[in-house]
């Protein structure tokens, strides 16, 4: 297991997760939302709002954002780099995982954004033992990479498919 650094400011959501070659994980700020504008837009076919983001309405989700406590959107960056985003929010019932985004297709298949995924929820983890869980889409590509970092899924919900995180990533058949 990867070791865990971080620095937070609960105050104003500035939190660094680092792990190993270069990797950091950082809360969004407002330079960021341009990135998670286009990246959000280039995938929509895979989420469930699927309408074109302008970017007055990405400026009013960040607004709501900073006043959720326990909702966490982070920016992945490998050697400095913006290459993708996840998000992860606590709810009644649990954790949720959301907008998971490989922004920068030349950095698939190199483990980046499973790393990434593991210390966010390691980061949840650490500030409330509860169930992680999320919501996809069954069309999406992601679902057998949720199933590689141990998500399984525990319900089919018509479009959509709820998975639910366990410490140990399951192989299927």
């Amino acid at each position: 297991m990867q070791q865990l650094n971080s620095e937070e400011s609960m105050r104003d959501k500035t939190i660094r997760l680092f792990g190993q070659d270069s990797l950091e994980i950082c809360a969004i700020g407002p330079s960021d939302l341009e990135n998670l504008r286009v990246w959000k837009n280039a995938h929509r076919q895979f989420f469930f709002h699927r309408q074109e983001i302008q970017p007055v309405q990405q400026q009013e989700w960040y607004a709501g954002y900073m006043q959720r406590p326990n909702d966490y959107m982070f920016i992945v960056k490998q050697g400095g780099q913006a290459i993708g985003c996840m998000g992860i929010r606590l709810l009644e019932d649990g954790w949720d995982v959301y907008n998971v985004i490989l922004g920068i297709a030349d950095f698939a298949g190199r483990g980046l954004m499973g790393r990434a995924l593991q210390l966010i929820l390691k980061f949840a983890r650490d500030r409330r033992h509860r169930l992680i869980s999320l919501k996809v889409l069954k069309k999406n590509p992601a679902i057998g990479w949720y199933k590689k970092n141990g998500f399984r899924i525990t319900a089919d919900d018509g479009d959509h498919l709820i998975m639910q995180h366990f410490t140990e990533a399951v192989t299927e058949p």
